[in-house]
């Protein structure tokens, strides 16, 4: 659903093969993602996104 006035962004997050399986994603409204706002919010997105895939990857089978 696209809903006016909305915004989002998402980072993969990768099984134990390397493979993209999930997604982690940020959404609000379109006054919280403030261009200047962007790139910060977009590497601390990254950066979870990274520290899940980790532990995914070092979790037992």
């Amino acid at each position: 659903m696209l809903v006016e006035g909305s915004w989002g962004m998402a980072a993969a997050v990768f099984d134990r093969d390397g493979s993209p399986a999930w997604a982690l994603s940020l959404t609000g409204v379109e006054s919280r993602f403030r261009s200047e706002r962007r790139p910060e919010l977009g590497q601390l997105l990254l950066d979870q996104a990274h520290r899940l895939s980790q532990r995914v990857r070092s979790a037992g089978p």
